[in-house]
């Protein structure tokens, strides 16, 4: 019965979106964390604008932006952990984050109101994304966001082949919180991650993560290893503080001098 409320709730949503002159919604969404039977968690905004583009056959694309912070986990074995807003290889990743919770749902939606939808390559078709994001925003209550999300469940089409995606955030520490270099990845079971949920949220941003890490606004233009290159020599010699920035931490909240 849930699900028929989702569903029609979704539809209901889709239908609006086309008389909409914002296509694609901006929303605020909230990334809780769960460990040791405590809940953590950050509030981010999610901008979204409609741009010309010369790369992209239609002519259209979309920009993406987020303001907010990464979760900050009190553990309670005393140390202090963050689920980052971006991960090696995936910079944006807390700009994206809420869809691979939320979409799935829409996806499953559409297709269960008829017998042979297939939809369109969301990749190339604007106005598709668009209908399926207002109807991603219009879920309420907090959902699963699973550890690893079949890739196909993110699409409008099937069949791709392609692997499940690791929808989890990236765990780290730091050593000694004075120093952006000592920072370390922690796997969320040693952590001991029960579960993560995603909620469309009017809440406002999440700010203060600069209390805890005062060295943020001096690392927007390097990486945390000191380097202002991401070279594989520095890589090896220094790991992952190689490949983090102080974006990992906190984005469009005014600490960076080139936000």
């Amino acid at each position: 019965m849930a699900f028929k409320r989702f569903v029609a709730a979704a539809l209901m949503a889709l239908s609006l979106a086309s008389c909409g002159d914002d296509a694609f919604p901006d929303y605020h969404y909230k990334m809780t964390v769960y460990v040791g039977g405590q809940a953590f968690s950050s509030v981010r905004a999610v901008e979204q604008e409609e741009v010309s583009s010369v790369v992209d056959s239609t002519g259209r694309t979309v920009k993406t932006s987020m303001r907010g912070e990464a979760v900050i986990i009190d553990h309670p074995n005393g140390r202090t952990y963050y689920a980052l807003l971006s991960k090696p290889g995936s910079p944006q990743y807390g700009a994206f984050a809420a869809e691979l919770a939320l979409m799935p749902l829409v996806t499953k939606a559409q297709r269960a109101s008829t017998d042979n939808w297939t939809g369109g390559n969301q990749s190339g078709d604007l106005d598709l994304r668009a209908r399926d994001h207002q109807a991603m925003v219009a879920i309420e209550g907090p959902q699963e966001l699973r550890r690893r999300v079949p890739v196909d469940e993110l699409r409008r089409h099937s069949g791709s082949g392609d692997p499940d995606f690791p929808a989890w955030p990236m765990f780290v520490t730091f050593s000694d919180p004075a120093d952006p270099r000592t920072v370390r990845e922690v796997s969320p079971d040693s952590l001991g991650v029960e579960r993560i949920t995603i909620e469309i949220t009017d809440e406002g941003v999440t700010t203060g993560i600069e209390e805890l890490l005062a060295w943020l606004p001096r690392y927007y233009d390097r990486q945390l290893s000191g380097s202002t290159t991401e070279s594989l020599r520095d890589q090896q010699e220094s790991g992952i503080s190689a490949r983090l920035g102080a974006g990992s931490f906190s984005a469009g909240n005014g600490l960076s001098p080139y936000q």
